[in-house]
Parts: structure tokens; sequence; C-alpha cells
């Protein structure tokens, strides 16, 4: 017998249904493209939000590391870590990281209380920081190379000078809970591991400066916001530049 001959319609219509049409595939491509739309925004404010999170336990945890230092220090700061510009500063042994490219981090201060090696630059590192620009301090001896880490000491604990130590104790500090030990500078001015009431990071958001009643924060000029911060008292919170400037940056210990 003969077969059947096949039905030109009917394989139409059986191609039609395993296929998509060029209209369906379109459709099909601007739901994808408007889905993609709505999550991106939604994937990139979970990965700041967890960069955050990190960067605060970072922060505790080199704070908690500083405090640990003090204690069997007879109270004494580590030194803030100052680039050595063979004038007012000079390396110390004391310094908090021996950030430079010409020295053993492992031997940074606070190295035996926390981590070595790997584990403690990673915890010497924001996850939002990209250090990428960084270059040395200004009139800075060469083989320093710039500052590849995220976190600076407040210089008034103990400044590296050549002059001698300027370090204080931790009982000297009044009002603990609002003064910061450690934070994030800009980044184009994180030459070393000191800080000095200079502007903070806005890897971590934006905002507009009230105006601080201190120079260089202005009303209206855009500042870091969700700054990580690190209390004499050992609490870490998140802050404006706004705020830090105007309200926790101390010089002196004995100021409340």
């Amino acid at each position: 017998m003969r077969g059947r001959a096949s039905n030109p319609l009917s394989r139409q219509r059986c191609l039609r249904a395993a296929g998509f049409t060029l209209v369906e595939l379109l459709v099909v491509v601007g739901i994808v493209a408007l889905l993609i739309g709505i999550l991106m925004p939604v994937l990139s404010r979970a990965r700041a939000q967890t960069n955050r999170v990190a960067c605060l336990s970072n922060i505790k945890q080199l704070g908690t590391a500083i405090l640990m230092y003090c204690n069997d220090n007879d109270g004494y700061f580590p030194t803030c870590a100052a680039a050595d510009d063979s004038v007012a500063f000079m390396p110390y042994a004391e310094d908090w990281v021996h950030w430079q490219q010409d020295r053993d981090i492992n031997d940074s201060a606070i190295a035996k209380y926390v981590a070595r090696g790997e584990k403690l630059k990673r915890l010497l590192r924001c996850p939002s920081d990209s250090f990428e620009g960084r270059k040395p301090a200004p009139a800075a001896v060469p083989g320093q190379g710039p500052y590849r880490y995220s976190y600076n000491l407040n210089n008034s604990v103990g400044l590296n000078t050549r002059g001698g130590w300027g370090r204080t104790k931790i009982n000297q500090w009044r009002s603990p809970s609002r003064k910061i030990l450690l934070t994030e500078q800009a980044e184009d001015i994180c030459t070393s591991g000191a800080w000095s009431r200079n502007r903070l990071t806005q890897r971590h958001g934006t905002g507009i400066s009230r105006g601080s009643g201190t120079p260089g924060t202005p009303a209206g000029r855009r500042i870091g916001i969700n700054v990580m911060a690190l209390f004499f008292d050992g609490h870490a919170e998140s802050t404006d530049e706004d705020y830090a400037r105007r309200n926790l940056f101390h010089g002196r210990p004995d100021f409340e």
C-alpha cells in the first residue's frame, strides 16, 4: 500500500507549534530585559549592603586587636603609621600596620592579636575598596609605595614622629563612645595608616553636606555616608562625613 501523502498545511501548523514566531521572540526578549532592569538595582543594593556588613566586621576586629595591644602595653596605643618623609615622620616598630612595600605586614603591632599574611590583608581591606589610582604620600621616602588598605587610625593616639613618641594611653581619652579611633579616609588622600580629620570615603554611598563648620566641608558639597567607624570604647557603627568631622574627631584626649 502507498503511504498517505503528507498534508502541507498540517506540517506548517506543526512547525509553528514547535517554535516561536518573531513577535513572540521579541516579547520574550523584552520581558527578560525588563526583569534584568528591575533586578539589577536590587542586586546592586544587596551587594552594597553585604559589603558594608563585611566592612563593619573588619573594622570591629581591627579595633579589638588595637585595644588588646593597649591592654598588653601599659595602656599605650600603637603609633598611627604615617608615611616616612625623612623630615617629620619615620617608621616605628609600634606602627599599628606595617603597610609599606619595604616592610613585613606580619610585623604590624596588631598582627599577633588578629591575623597574619593574607588573612590580615583581607581584614585591612573593605570589599568595596578598589585601590585604583592610589599614590604614595607627597614627599614620601621612596620604597614605601602607596597605601593599599582601607582603614586609618586617628593620628592623635600616637604620631610616629622623629622627635620621639607622641603616644597616648587609652585611659586618657574622655567620652570614648563619642570619639573615632579607626575609620575610612577618602581614597584620593589615603596615603598612610593615619587619619587626621580628613575627608571620608564615598564608596558606601554619598549625600550632600549640611555644612559642618570645619574647613573643607561647606554646605552643598558631596560627602561620604555610611562610613564605618570604630570608637575608643570598642563599638563600631556607620557615620557620615559631616558628623564625623564636626563631632567625632578629637585632637586632644582630654576634650569631652
